[in-house]
C-alpha cells in the first residue's frame, strides 16, 4: 500500500510525465527520420526469400546467374547493352532516360532489383577479400598509435586484441561475415539502433530515473514534513518502500520508453529475415570500414536482448546511485548536481591516467563509459575497452557496490539525527 502510494507521487508529477511523452516524441522522431525506407528492405528480404542469406561461393554463383541473365534480358527488351545495373544508374544514362520516358516503371523497377543484386554481388566480393587481409594486431598498433598508449598499458591492449583473433578465425570459418544484411554504408542501421536510439535513450531514462528517485527519496526533507513522516510506527523503514517504489518505476519508466520506441522500428523496417543472422556479419560495415567482430557467435536479435538488459540493468543500478545520494544529501537538486558531476568523472578520469599505465585502460570499467560504448557492446570496441566480459564485469561490479552502499547508509540512516 505504501509503495503504491510512492509510485503515484512519481506518476502524477507533471516533470517526469511531461518528459517522459517529450523524450518518446524525440526518439519517434528520430526514427521517423533515419530509418531506412521499407521498399529498400523488401528488396533486401527478397533476395534473401529466393537465395538464401548466406553469401559463400555457391550462394554468389547462384545470385551472379541470376542477375546475369535479368541483366541480358532486360538489355533485350529495352534495346540497350548496359554492362552492369549500376552503369544504368550513372546520371548521363539514368536522367536521359527518365527525362525521355523510353523506359517503363515496371522495367525501371526491375532494373532496381538488378542493381540491388550486383551491390550485394560486390559487396560479399570485398568481403572476401577485406577479411582475409583484416589483421587484429595491426588494428591494435593503429589504437595503440592513435591514443599514444605506452608500456604495460600498450601491452594489455596488445594481449586482448590477441585474445581476439580465435574469434576473427571462426567468424571467417562459419563465414558469419558472408551473410546479407541491410548494407551499413547505405543505412548504418547498426549505429542507428545501437548508438543514436541505445544513446539517446539510455540519457533519456537515466535523466527521469534520477529525477523522480531524488524527488521521491527527499520528499519529505523537500516538504519540511520529514520530522512527522519519520516518527510514524513505519518510521525510517519508509525509505525501504520509497527504494522499492523508485526501482518499480524505473522498469515501468524504462519498458514504455523501449517498447514506443523499438516497436515502432521494428513496424516500420521489416527485420523478419534478418533476426537470426549473425551480427558480426560484414554487410552492416560502415563507412569508416571497421567490421562488427563479436565475442561470441551472437544473431542479431540476441546481441538486441543483450543491449536491452544492459540497458534495464544500468538504470536499476542509477537508482541506486541516486538513492545512496539522496540518502545522504536530503536536497533534490543537489543529488542531481552530484550525480551529474559523478557521471561526468566517469568520462573524464580515464583520460587523465597516465597513457603508459593500466590504470587508464581500467578506469574506464565504470558506467559513464560504458553508457557511451553502446555502439559496439560485447564487441571489439577500441584500445580501451576491448576486453571479453568488459560489460559483465562492469555491472555486476558497481551494482554490487551501491547494494552495498545502499545497506550502509540505510544503517546509518536509522541512527543520525534528521
Amino acid at each position: 500500500m505504501i509503495t503504491r502510494m510512492e509510485l503515484k507521487k512519481i506518476f502524477s508529477s507533471p516533470i517526469v510525465m511531461a518528459l517522459l511523452l517529450l523524450f518518446t516524441a524525440f526518439n519517434l522522431y528520430l526514427i521517423y527520420v533515419n530509418a531506412p525506407k521499407s521498399e529498400d528492405v523488401e528488396k533486401i528480404n527478397e533476395v534473401i526469400d529466393e537465395f538464401g542469406s548466406l553469401m559463400d561461393k555457391n550462394g554468389r554463383y547462384l545470385l551472379k546467374d541470376s542477375y546475369e541473365i535479368g541483366l541480358e534480358s532486360w538489355n533485350a527488351r529495352n534495346g540497350k547493352e548496359f554492362k552492369s545495373a549500376s552503369e544504368f544508374f550513372r546520371a548521363e544514362n539514368y536522367y536521359p532516360a527518365i527525362d525521355s520516358g523510353e523506359i517503363l516503371d515496371e522495367e525501371l523497377e526491375k532494373m532496381v532489383d538488378l542493381n540491388v543484386k550486383e551491390s550485394i554481388l560486390l559487396t560479399a566480393e570485398g568481403l572476401v577479400m577485406q577479411y582475409q587481409k583484416w589483421d587484429l594486431l595491426k588494428n591494435a598498433e593503429v589504437q595503440i598509435e592513435l591514443f599514444g598508449i605506452e608500456g604495460d598499458a600498450a601491452e594489455t591492449v596488445r594481449e586482448q586484441y590477441k585474445s581476439l583473433i580465435p574469434r576473427l578465425k571462426e567468424i571467417k570459418g562459419n563465414q558469419e561475415h558472408l551473410h546479407i544484411f541491410l548494407p551499413g554504408k547505405i543505412f548504418r542501421t547498426h549505429s542507428l539502433l545501437f548508438n543514436t536510439l541505445f544513446g539517446v535513450i539510455l540519457f533519456q531514462i537515466m535523466l527521469l530515473v534520477v529525477v523522480f528517485t531524488a524527488f521521491l527519496t527527499n520528499y519529505e526533507f523537500d516538504q519540511g514534513s520529514h520530522l512527522v513522516a519519520f516518527s510514524t510506527k513505519r518510521g525510517r523503514g519508509l525509505m525501504w518502500d520509497k527504494l522499492l517504489a523508485a526501482l518499480s518505476a524505473t522498469g515501468m519508466v524504462t519498458a514504455f520508453i523501449l517498447l514506443a520506441a523499438f516497436g515502432t522500428y521494428f513496424v516500420a523496417v521489416d527485420y523478419s529475415r534478418l533476426w537470426h543472422l549473425p551480427i558480426s556479419t560484414g554487410f552492416m560495415i560502415e563507412p569508416d570500414g571497421n567490421p562488427f567482430i563479436s565475442w561470441w557467435d551472437l544473431s542479431f536479435i540476441q546481441y538486441f536482448w543483450l543491449g536491452i538488459l544492459i540497458i534495464f540493468v544500468l538504470q536499476v543500478l542509477f537508482t541506486l546511485i541516486t538513492f545512496v545520494l539522496s540518502l545522504w544529501m536530503k536536497n533534490s537538486y543537489v543529488v542531481f548536481i552530484v550525480f551529474a558531476i559523478l557521471f561526468g568523472l566517469g568520462l573524464l578520469v580515464p583520460g587523465e591516467m597516465p597513457k603508459d599505465s593500466v590504470l587508464s585502460l581500467y578506469t574506464t570499467f565504470n558506467p559513464s563509459s560504458l553508457v557511451l560504448g553502446s555502439k559496439k557492446w560485447w564487441m571489439e570496441s577500441g584500445a580501451f575497452t576491448t576486453f571479453k566480459y568488459y560489460e559483465i564485469i562492469t555491472v555486476c561490479v558497481w551494482v554490487t557496490g551501491f547494494i552495498l552502499a545502499g545497506w550502509f547508509s540505510m544503517k546509518k540512516f536509522h541512527t543520525r539525527n534528521l
